[in-house]
């Protein structure tokens, strides 16, 4: 509840105070009040020389305080609205900072209703009296608990942190860091056992000591999970092997299979480079999974063979941290319905994420020019809206040999409105060179209207005689391009589509 909420609540009580004041005896002017409010709900204090710190209680009547034996209030008991003043003693125990410490001040009026609750924090030393632990112990603790681990190994990296193991167990656990290790290197941390939103244990690290260098890793036997994808999970970081079709940051077992595996640490795997379309077999760490993707922090990889000549792709995994802080939702998978924040409006996407498109050479384009209208989905891109019509332009490509006949894969949908109304949209591709542009398409859906459920599309659209080198701009819009409703006799212009999985590739 914020400040004037407070005021708001108090002058209610205040009034009704004040009404009845006449038919109240003197004694019951004395009574514990009926509602008793504060202005925060937790104060937090330094271990060493904290400094006081005032507040404000709201109460319609008389209210006393309950308070903890480190904590000291002044007064001890108001009536109305008072300033109150909290202290806390030095957090030390045997002339060394103690660990931190938390406790509740309430302040208590007539009733259990009429009770206000502040938490009180005060910093600490949180790894004071903590014992070691082994890797293998960590995924059994409480979350929030303090750990010191100093007999680890790196055995995988991500760009968020890296898998540590036990050397004599094989247990492993990810350790969220920023610290730049190297596999084999023997590390000593200190943090927090947490769990990821799959209820994967993890460890938030608040640092890591780098102790040795260039130990060799053994790994344990991966467990094979071609044949089982579709029923495999794990509590644990388990180490797996798969073998299937790699793109991007993908590996598909097979057209038949539900799951596929969601490489996350791609650009840490250096077998991987020069793979994309080939048949590999990579091992690594399970790391969770959800919405038919397994993810995986791969250690190793092994070519078995090329597939197909991709010369571009992106399955836009790599947006998966933005997705989860923004709560992006799954609108094509949930018919309709999902949160869409706009990357250009939203200041946390705007500021971070709209530069990685960039950084990765992906523009936007937009008719009317001046609006934007491009959002984030959990992993794909949405375009387009009420009269605004919206599109990419994928980054340059450099690859291709001259005469190479090409075709551009994607997975598509409309938007489906809450009337159960599909948008007519059709895709298309354009290529251009210079002041030369050839419209490749368009693709379109055959969704009824009140009947059909929203689901991907894939489009395949070869482009033929297309001439495709470093400056070449390829496009994927609307072919509808700056209609409104006022190019349209009034009537609203609903252009709204997704995408995901685009791939160029020789289909000689």
């Amino acid at each position: 509840m914020n400040f004037s909420k407070y005021i708001l609540c108090f002058t209610i009580l205040a009034g009704l105070t004040t009404a009845f004041q006449s038919c109240v005896e003197k004694e019951d002017l004395d009574r514990l009040s009926d509602a008793v409010l504060a202005s925060v709900n937790s104060l937090t204090f330094e271990a060493q020389n904290p400094k006081d710190r005032i507040i404000t209680v709201y109460a319609d009547a008389n209210w006393v305080a309950e308070v903890p034996d480190w904590v000291t209030i002044t007064p001890l008991e108001g009536k109305g609205v008072v300033d109150v003043t909290v202290s806390v003693s030095d957090n030390m125990r045997e002339g060394a900072i103690d660990n931190p410490r938390t406790a509740t001040l309430v302040f208590k009026g007539g009733t259990l209703a009429s009770r206000a609750s502040v938490v009180i924090n005060q910093e600490g030393d949180k790894y004071r009296g903590v014992k070691n632990y082994n890797v293998s112990e960590l995924s059994k603790l409480e979350n929030g608990t303090s750990v010191v681990v100093t007999s680890a190994l790196v055995t995988a990296l991500t760009d968020d942190g890296f898998i540590i193991s036990d050397k004599q167990s094989g247990s492993a656990i990810f350790a969220s860091s920023k610290r730049v290790v190297a596999i084999g290197d023997e590390v000593v941390i200190r943090g927090t056992k947490t769990a990821d939103k799959t209820k994967l244990s993890l460890i938030e690290c608040d640092d890591v000591t780098v102790m040795a260098s260039g130990t060799s890793v053994t790994y344990p036997n991966p467990k094979d999970i071609t044949e089982t994808i579709d029923a495999y999970n794990a509590s644990t970081y388990e180490y797996i092997s798969v073998t299937g079709h790699f793109v991007g940051s993908t590996v598909t077992v097979s057209d038949k299979a539900k799951n596929s595996i969601n490489v996350i640490n791609v650009s840490k795997v250096p077998q991987l480079a020069g793979l994309n379309g080939h048949m590999i077999s990579i091992t690594g760490y399970f790391a969770g999974g959800a919405d038919n993707s397994i993810r995986l922090i791969a250690t190793k990889a092994e070519d078995k063979g090329v597939l197909e000549v991709i010369y571009f792709s992106d399955d836009f995994e790599w947006l998966a941290p933005w997705a989860e802080a923004s709560n992006a939702g799954r609108t094509v998978e949930n018919d309709g319905s999902g949160s869409a924040p706009n990357i250009h409006t939203v200041e946390a996407l705007k500021t971070t994420l709209l530069p990685e498109f960039e950084r990765r050479g992906y523009t936007f384009v937009c008719q009317p020019e001046t609006t934007t209208s491009v959002y984030i989905q959990n992993n794909y891109l949405k375009f387009g809206r009420t009269d605004v019509q919206s599109g990419i332009v994928l980054p340059s490509i450099d690859n291709i040999p001259k005469g190479a006949k090409v075709q551009i894969s994607f997975d598509w949908a409309p938007m489906v409105g809450g009337t159960r109304k599909f948008d007519q949209v059709e895709i298309v591709v354009v290529v251009t060179n210079g002041e030369n542009s050839v419209e490749y398409g368009p693709v379109g859906h055959t969704f009824k209207d009140e009947i059909d459920v929203l689901s991907w599309l894939h489009a395949d659209i070869v482009l033929e005689n297309a001439t495709i080198t470093e400056s070449t701009k390829i496009t994927i819009r609307t072919k509808v391009w700056g209609e409104s409703s006022s190019t349209n006799g009034g009537t609203k212009i609903y252009q709204r589509w997704f995408i995901d999985n685009i791939k160029i590739t020789n289909v000689d």
